[in-house]
């Protein structure tokens, strides 16, 4: 049964059990099922290895909807003065979408500027703005010829660097003028960049498309000092319903503990995280 309030969609991410979803993992679906999920959001990067149709009927066979979140590979960038890498780096964008398009998902987001981690010691220059709100202008373009809304992913300041704060977002937004492009904010990078989270939601407004949480540390909701209920009464007054979804991470895989800069076990294990947060959530929420 279901533990999902009917206006709110709560989902969890697929880092909870691997790094890189590689379209043969039905156990992540039957195993977010009977926990209580309403959909999954799979990580990848391999579109050209899974079968649509594989897609699908995970969607059919345990009634769960489907999100993809991706990141930009490493070696491309929106943003370089490099214009093989930039339409290569644009051609990602759009064979996730045409990825999505053929799966039947209609939610894409993740941090698809430049790569998790990557840093050039300096802040934005004015020319990578410039090529940044090219790239996405053909991005939007790409998306005005389907039904999926783009969310980009702010990150935090030591994995990025174009794009931290709701505000940065939002500009960049307003240049682009897309309504399939908005954002996806992350709980976790948003302690360390806002200096009021639940003022970056109130500013960001519809433009939040898609939401990943987790404890400040990564670890299982509920268990820090984040003030839940009033973020809830901010999504109830924003009137948001669509997905919130559970980003935590196995750290008992060393590559994706590595990735995620996990040296310590933050739960008793990955599955709690989810399980037990999806109960804080579905309790607080229901408690308004």
């Amino acid at each position: 049964m279901s533990l999902i309030p009917a206006s709110l969609k709560f989902g969890v991410h697929t880092f909870i059990w691997k790094k890189e979803f590689a379209g043969e993992e039905a156990f992540i679906f039957e195993q977010a099922k009977s926990w209580g999920f309403a959909g999954v959001e799979i990580s990848t990067h391999l579109f050209d290895q899974i079968d649509p149709d594989t897609i699908q009927d995970y969607r059919d066979r345990y009634g769960l909807d489907i999100t993809l979140c991706t990141s930009m590979p490493q070696g491309l960038s929106l943003t370089t003065n490099d214009q093989q890498i930039r339409d290569q780096s644009i051609d990602y964008i759009q064979k996730a979408i045409a990825f999505c398009e053929a799966c039947g998902i209609t939610k894409l987001s993740g941090p698809l500027i430049h790569p998790v981690g990557y840093l050039t010691g300096n802040p934005p220059q004015e020319l990578e703005k410039n090529l940044l709100l090219d790239s996405l202008a053909q991005v939007a373009e790409s998306l005005s010829e389907t039904k999926i809304k783009l969310a980009l992913e702010p990150l935090n300041r030591f994995q990025g660097y174009i794009l931290n704060t709701v505000e940065q977002g939002l500009e960049i937004l307003e240049t682009i003028g897309s309504p399939q492009l908005g954002l996806l904010l992350d709980l976790f990078h948003m302690n360390i960049e806002e200096k009021d989270i639940l003022s970056a939601f109130r500013l960001a407004g519809d433009r939040c498309f898609h939401i990943h949480v987790s404890a400040c540390d990564r670890g299982t909701p509920g268990s820090d000092t984040f003030p839940w209920q009033q973020w809830f009464e901010v999504l109830r007054d924003l009137n948001y319903q669509d997905w919130i979804v559970i980003e935590s991470f196995n750290f008992h895989d060393p590559e994706l503990a590595t990735m995620a800069r996990v040296w310590r076990s933050l739960a008793p294990s990955s599955e709690y995280i989810a399980r037990e947060g999806l109960k804080f959530l579905s309790q607080t929420y229901n408690s308004l």
